[in-house]
């Protein structure tokens, strides 16, 4: 478990016994949203952020609707160098409060996460010695969500999962998850990339059989809010067996409240559009769909609980009231 001075920890593998019941398989349930700053994002960014230190950067520059942004600050911290975050204004308050506690500068600028980073990037090319610090589109980032991978296979004991479910927003833990899996020979297990409509950007370029993008944000998930993917998620498309798959925010939410019910832990809507893979009807589509590929042949599934630092009590509550 966690050190003094430590980024980011090995997390739990749990099996979910509701789950698992519901569909006849084992649920094993990776818990990045116990990481120190509540979210997968620690991983990758941890890994950026330590290597830019080493080359004498004077300050960190992040873009964020959430979860990276609490990872950003959360290092910058232990490096004791200072932060700016640049936030869309959709993003709730809370999370710019948890920002601005942990010692970030926390700048509400842009309509989308995409005009907030263009921002981000402007202060970095106006500042000497400042280091932008992606979300999910850097290869350190990448490489350092895959270190996700290399635990589960250990946890597993042995056992090859017949999938990966992972949520989608800019391709960061995809990118890592396809990355570790072709890192430790699991390059044949198929991921399930999970979006809400109004965010799926990957699902878009699906569909337009190019590298596109949203026009406008319109879900409530709003930490999964590039109107498009790194092009390295992208590329993935045609490297491995990547199932798309779209959710509203309805199922995301019903999702998140049977979570919270069944394993007692609160996480955002994004991470809702992962569960919501388990908790709908998803997973049992994709077992008759001959082109998925996706069958229970080992009986284990995975799925990546990323992130939980942008929720609280109210919001569920809210998204029961206002969503479901």
């Amino acid at each position: 478990m966690e050190q003094p001075g430590e980024f980011y920890i090995k997390t739990p593998l749990i099996r979910s016994e509701r789950l698992s019941k519901k569909l006849g398989v084992t649920v094993w349930l990776k818990l990045e949203n116990i990481q120190n700053s509540h979210s997968f994002k620690m991983r990758g960014i941890s890994n950026l952020c330590k290597k830019a230190a080493e080359k004498g950067c004077s300050k960190f520059v992040s873009s964020s609707g959430g979860n990276a942004g609490a990872a950003a600050t959360y290092c910058a911290r232990l490096l004791n160098k200072p932060i700016m975050v640049i936030v869309p204004e959709s993003t709730p308050a809370v999370v710019v409060k948890n920002l601005e506690d942990g010692g970030a500068d926390a700048i509400v600028f842009g309509k989308v996460w995409d005009e907030a980073n263009k921002k981000a990037l402007e202060i970095v090319s106006s500042t000497p010695g400042a280091q932008y610090v992606s979300p999910f589109d850097d290869p350190l980032i990448w490489e350092g969500n895959s270190t996700m991978i290399e635990e589960i296979k250990e946890q597993l004991h042995g056992n090859v999962p017949d999938a990966i479910v992972v949520a989608v927003g800019g391709g960061g833990l995809l990118c890592g998850v396809c990355q570790g899996l072709h890192k430790v020979g699991w390059g044949h297990v198929p991921v399930v990339a999970m979006e809400t409509a109004g965010c799926d950007s990957l699902n878009c370029c699906i569909r337009d059989n190019k590298w596109s993008q949203l026009n406008d944000i319109t879900s409530a998930a709003k930490c999964l809010g590039a109107r498009r993917v790194c092009h390295q998620a992208y590329q993935w498309l045609s490297q491995h067996n990547i199932i798309s798959c779209v959710v509203d925010d309805q199922q995301a939410a019903s999702a998140c409240l049977q979570f919270a019910d069944d394993h007692h832990m609160m996480v955002e809507l994004s991470c809702g559009a992962a569960l919501a893979a388990a908790y709908g009807d998803k997973l049992e589509q994709l077992q008759c769909d001959d082109s998925s590929q996706l069958s229970w042949t080992s009986g284990n599934l995975v799925l990546v609980v990323c992130g939980g630092s942008g929720v609280n009590v109210d919001m569920l509550l809210k998204w029961k009231n206002n969503l479901l």
